[in-house]
């Protein structure tokens, strides 16, 4: 039996890594997206800050980032969650690839996630 993680079991997945202030699209997965939705494709796992190529075994994630930690561990931390939720549910047979994860920062926060003040 096969289950397949949907674009908002990611989208979930992507909002629980600390440090991930949310999905912020750009350019490209605002295209992909409204192309999928042009197209009625529902079997598409394309949403607006998330793109999904199953056959070529990547996902792009774009998202905004508060600055809770160094940009490179909460951008390893997010990879590593994605694969982790797309190894458990991909039931193919066969010997398969590995995911590739691209994780775009499209900003960091002024401000911490928890909203608090800098100012001391």
């Amino acid at each position: 039996m096969s289950t397949e993680t949907t674009a908002a079991d990611l989208l979930a997945v992507v909002h629980a890594v600390p440090g991930v202030q949310g999905v912020e699209p750009g350019i490209t997965t605002t295209l992909r997206a409204l192309d999928a939705r042009l197209r009625r494709d529902s079997t598409s796992r394309d949403r607006y800050g998330l793109h999904v190529d199953a056959a070529a075994r990547t996902v792009v994630i774009e998202v905004a980032l508060a600055p809770v930690a160094p940009v490179r561990d909460i951008v390893e931390a997010l990879q590593t969650a994605v694969q982790d939720a797309l190894d458990d549910s991909d039931a193919t047979p066969g010997p398969e690839r590995p995911w590739e994860v691209t994780v775009r920062v499209q900003s960091i926060s002024a401000r911490p996630a928890d909203g608090g003040d800098r100012r001391s």
